[in-house]
């Protein structure tokens, strides 16, 4: 999928750098459920971590999901298997939401959860819309139940 040019490009970035200009790439001409640039989810999701590492991985938590990006490009990228891991556990390919959402619980992987937990608050924010339909309002119903599934299991894992 890249050239050796692009590959050695990218893999002389830093973990942040190369993200973000890989997104940028990957999903300029894409639009959220608001009709607003993807690039804007990606970022609000990315915004409240603090290491560049996690900061990453929560910018490039649907590119397995939502582009031709594999794991193999992504080795080849520069990208580490635990990294890449954790984009394996937020991709959905799962017939159900909830048996996606338990997949997630499962792993108990504390990146994925965090991050999931950020796309998550996002994803349920009628605010971002122009006009709220019934459809909009299911899906936040969807977000907000998965949202406090893994609120719930993170507590009991506290204990």
């Amino acid at each position: 999928m890249f050239t050796e040019k692009q590959i050695e490009s990218y893999r002389n970035k830093g973990i942040y750098d190369r993200s973000m200009a890989l997104v940028k790439i990957l999903f300029h001409e894409k639009s959220d459920k608001a009709n607003k640039n993807y690039m804007d989810h990606l970022r609000h999701v990315s915004s409240d971590f603090k290491s560049s590492r996690l900061k990453s991985m929560a910018l490039m938590h649907d590119v397995l999901e939502d582009t031709s990006i594999t794991r193999k490009d992504l080795e080849s990228l520069g990208y580490d298997n635990d990294f890449i891991t954790v984009l394996e556990i937020l991709t959905n390919t799962y017939d159900s939401y909830d048996e996606y959402i338990d997949q997630i619980i499962a792993s108990k992987n504390k990146e994925a959860l965090a991050i999931k937990l950020k796309d998550l608050l996002h994803n349920m924010d009628l605010l971002r819309l122009e006009k709220v339909t019934e459809k909009d309002l299911q899906r936040a119903k969807k977000y907000i139940k998965a949202y406090c599934k893994i609120i719930e299991k993170m507590k009991g894992e506290e204990k």
